[in-house]
């Protein structure tokens, strides 16, 4: 029988040393807000079986069936400036993909899509997001939020998610355990924001690019809120995670928006 998330027991030293766990919840994310809001400490996390209002990255839905996927948003207050904040998105995908390599047979292609998207075989297995409250040009505290497709088989999902959503369970072939794969999670992901805030975003960049195979592919980078779209050649993660995208007027960075491969 599948394990609720209620028996989560993070093995970790400050990420997960509150856990806030809802059977059900609108959205662990604007729980976990909440939860700032109300001067929650750091390294809160608020778990859900399941979620009815579910969100990505730029306000999207998130495919939230019950007890299938595993919802993680986590209370941050690291004293930084607001632009560096992202930090946290790329630390959290290199622990999602470190994870799900580790748990998934060997020769699955698992790899980061910039910024926040983790793909097996070509098909998102994880998404990530991180609203922020801002004091002024400084982080006032953060909400990393982690969705992961765990158990879900291929007949759960939706026609228009069948061909590009994924799952620890479709990938691997075999049954997934929700509560083990998130205690592992969160053992990688407090190993990795604990070397952000040690040593910068460079070493988490090294093994983020490990992940990111999209260089040399040819990209269009647009999305809601973005006001021209961008065309070319992915060429290189610049050293403050930026993407570099070659195009006909030379060499662009790109500090947001959503990636597409174009003809892929």
């Amino acid at each position: 029988m599948e394990r609720s998330l209620r028996e989560l027991a993070p093995r970790t030293r400050w990420v997960g040393s509150r856990v806030d766990y809802h059977a059900e919840v609108d959205s662990t994310n604007l729980v976990a807000d909440a939860l700032a809001r109300a001067g929650a400490p750091e390294g809160t996390l608020v778990v859900a079986d399941a979620q009815t209002a579910g969100r990505g990255r730029l306000g999207r839905t998130w495919f939230s069936p019950p007890g299938k996927s595993l919802f993680l948003s986590l209370v941050l207050r690291p004293k930084i400036r607001a632009d560096a904040a992202h930090g946290y998105v790329f630390a959290a995908a290199v622990a999602v993909a470190e994870t799900a390599s580790a748990w998934l047979p060997a020769g699955a292609r698992v790899e980061i899509k910039w910024p926040n998207d983790v793909l097996v075989g070509g098909k998102k297995l994880s998404g990530i997001n991180l609203p922020a409250q801002l004091e002024g040009d400084r982080v006032a505290w953060l909400v990393l939020g982690i969705g992961v497709n765990v158990t879900l088989e291929a007949t759960d999902l939706p026609p228009e998610l069948a061909g590009i959503a994924t799952s620890l369970a479709i990938a691997a072939g075999a049954a997934q355990d929700r509560v083990a794969f998130a205690e592992a999670l969160l053992l990688r992901l407090e190993t990795w924001l604990d070397r952000l805030r040690a040593d910068g975003l460079a070493p988490v960049l090294d093994l983020y690019r490990d992940y990111f195979r999209m260089r040399g592919s040819r990209v269009r980078v647009g999305g809601p809120g973005i006001a021209r779209e961008i065309e070319g050649i992915a060429d290189a993660l610049a050293e403050d995670g930026a993407l570099v995208v070659r195009t006909s007027a030379g060499l662009e960075r790109v500090l947001a928006g959503d990636v597409f491969l174009v003809g892929g």
